[in-house]
């Protein structure tokens, strides 16, 4: 095949591979934490024009993925509906997916296919910003490392705001530096086409601002001339004050349309609500978010006071800063309550790929190495050597972003830096330099390295969330590091299925399910009892725990969504006690009445239940700390549930013994539904 055949049907290979490894891995994965949601509000706003449910944050991809439900036309809860009317974000989603007759998966494979069309995008930007420096070998490696990458396959098979907010900071980023090189019609129309999306994609789409700021910074410093064209006139601008007027017009457009855009998607319409007469649909509102800036808190007021942004939008972005100084944290055995500056950089430590740090270090070593032959050449090279400036929109996003992720009180999961792997896929395929020498070990390094970047991928699939790089311990050690959206993200009912179908398929042995997500164990055929999780959607009544199967998500198990928080605590090992020692009097007292249910289980009122509730979540929280220290379970379903088989040994040693653990932390236990 010739070679200008060759390099498009490699990239056709490597797109369709990516496609079919993250459709092929969706279709084991149940609900996402958050796709009922983006899901549901989407919806909502394509039958309902109704702006109240989670405003700024994944506008985008709720229009997006729900594009094919006007075609397909699911049922929606009506307006009297009691979720829909207090703008309930989750439960609305939980109920379009589970209690309307609607088919869940139906639902999650149009709006995952449609996702992955944005995953796509991105994939053939990357090959094509990469062939531009470094010739079409550099654009296959840095596609290669896109196309294989477990968190690009898992999150291009996931209706998630992740992948939306990844291809257009990448995309805003390429325009604005084109935009910078040459002014013309076409430039200044994609970037602020680019610009106006990247705006509805994610809050974080703020990144852009200082990369743009550096970008156009070091173009003014560099005082080459800058080409204008406007209509068929064109012209060459040289002054710095020239290009100065040109840039601030350009930025004034950019600032228009992305304005623009954000009303268009709220219909242009100031007031969230679809009836804003009928006071009994409410818009929730949280008046003083924590940990708010001044400046952005008067900014804030200043855009509702003259209604300068959407009502809608307004109210998401107040929610948005109030619940980022709210959520804990787990790393590596430590837990926190705020954001920790080494959350990130340990992230992506355990959760990037070997073989993208070796291709990066052949990529620098490339690049210095054609840099000083060069400099020491007279005559010109056969293929030019991109010019350091060329390599800035890269460094410069990694960058931002980086510093904007170390800022950031929400330490939740390893997806929130995703927007710095395309770039770094793009500077990786710096290594193709290497294969212009006549040396052989560049050309076995860098095979090698795709090599094992494809089983390294291929060994974890279809988990491909779960995944963790070999020095961390592989998949198996990951809820060690890091829980949470890194590992579990409420997904794997269907793996914990297929586990019982595998080990119990006669259902013999009762199964203890504590869960983490938005999924519905019954809806995957999952009998159990439910113990403590988040959400809470179980009907409490007293039980004791008995020998079996425990399945417990590991972001419960590490203690970040419980009442109690954090590692077992002498405050916590206190509370337990007391509560025990309450339950078992109310207990006695029950069975001297008489007062009995089914099952010998006692039958309590109202306020009774809200002590065994109690006791309850801490009782789940001891065999928690218990199970931390027991090794590794017996097994999993993918990854992100871990499956112990227990017995009454196991369950009195982890209730009755000593604490497995005690720490000094003063963590207050958390209030629980």
């Amino acid at each position: 095949m010739p070679r200008r055949r060759l390099v498009p049907a490699l990239v056709a290979l490597l797109l369709g591979l990516h496609a079919w490894l993250a459709l092929d891995a969706a279709a084991t994965k149940g609900v996402s934490f958050d796709e009922g949601l983006h899901l549901a509000a989407g919806y909502n706003i394509w039958l309902n024009r109704d702006h109240r449910i989670d405003g700024a944050n994944g506008d985008l991809i709720r229009r997006w993925a729900t594009l094919p439900y006007l075609v397909s036309r699911p049922a929606f809860v009506p307006r009297d509906d009691f979720h829909w009317r207090t703008a309930g974000g989750y439960e609305l989603g939980y109920r379009f997916l589970f209690e309307l007759g609607n088919r869940p998966e139906s639902l999650l494979r149009q709006a995952r296919a449609m996702n992955l069309l944005l995953g796509l995008a991105a994939g053939l930007l990357v090959f094509l910003w990469s062939r531009r420096l470094f010739g079409p070998a550099g654009g296959l490696v840095s596609l290669a490392l896109f196309a294989f990458s477990p968190s690009l396959l898992a999150l291009g098979g996931t209706a998630s705001t992740d992948l939306s907010i990844t291809l257009l900071l990448f995309a805003s980023t390429g325009c604005i530096a084109r935009l910078l090189e040459a002014v013309t019609p076409g430039r200044l129309a994609a970037s602020l086409a680019t610009f106006a999306l990247l705006v509805l994609a994610k809050p974080s789409a703020a990144v852009i601002l200082p990369v743009a700021a550096l970008l156009l910074a070091a173009r003014l410093l560099r005082s080459a001339p800058l080409p204008v064209t406007v209509g068929r006139r064109a012209r060459v601008i040289a002054g710095p004050r020239g290009q100065s007027a040109v840039f601030l017009v350009c930025i004034g457009l950019h600032a228009a349309s992305g304005w623009a855009a954000i009303w268009a998607h709220y219909d242009f319409r100031y007031a969230a609500s679809p009836e804003p007469a009928d006071p009994s649909i409410l818009l929730p509102r949280i008046p003083n978010p924590d940990g708010t800036s001044p400046l952005l808190a008067v900014t804030l007021a200043w855009c509702e006071r003259h209604r300068a942004l959407p009502e809608g939008f307004l109210r998401g972005a107040e929610r948005l800063l109030a619940n980022d100084d709210a959520v804990g944290s787990f790393l590596a055995g430590e837990w926190a309550v705020d954001g920790r500056v080494l959350f990130f950089p340990y992230a992506i430590w355990v959760k990037t790929q070997p073989a993208v740090f070796v291709l990066l270090g052949l990529g620098v070593f490339a690049w210095c190495r054609r840099r000083a032959a060069r400099d020491e050449c007279a005559a010109p090279p056969a293929h030019p050597l991109p010019p350091a400036h060329a390599l800035l929109p890269h460094f410069a996003l990694i960058g931002c972003y980086l510093a904007f992720a170390l800022a950031e009180d929400l330490n939740i999961g390893h997806r929130h830096v995703l927007p710095i792997y395309p770039p770094l896929f793009v500077l990786a395929g710096a290594s193709a330099l290497l294969l212009r020498g006549r040396r052989r070990w560049p050309r076995w390094a860098i095979a090698g390295a795709l090599v094992f970047l494809v089983a390294d991928s291929t060994a974890v699939r279809p988990h491909y969330l779960a995944y963790f790089a070999p020095h961390a311990g592989g998949p198996a050690e990951g809820y060690k590091h890091l829980v949470d959206s890194s590992v579990d993200w409420g997904m794997n009912l269907p793996a914990l299925r297929a586990w019982l179908d595998r080990h119990d398929p006669q259902r013999r042995t009762p199964l203890h399910l504590a869960y983490f997500g938005n999924d519905n164990p019954r809806h995957h055929g999952i009998q159990a009892r439910l113990l403590p999780g988040f959400f809470e959607r179980r009907t409490v009544r007293p039980y004791p725990l008995a020998p079996g199967y425990y399945a417990i998500s590991a972001s419960l198990l590490q203690g970040v969504h419980t009442a109690a928080f954090g590692p077992w605590s002498r405050n916590y090992e206190s509370a337990y006690r007391s509560a025990k020692a309450d339950m078992h009097r109310l207990e006695s007292e029950h069975r001297r009445a008489g007062r009995t249910g089914r099952g010998h289980e006692v039958a309590f009122d109202p306020a009774q239940l809200r002590r065994f509730k109690l006791y309850d979540h801490l009782r789940f929280a001891r065999l928690c700390a218990w199970l931390r220290h027991r090794g590794r379970p017996h097994g999993h379903a993918g990854h992100g549930i871990l499956i112990w088989r227990l017995d009454y040994a196991d369950l009195q040693a982890a209730l009755e013994g000593p604490p497995a653990e005690l720490a000094d932390t003063p963590y207050a236990i958390r209030s629980f539904p």
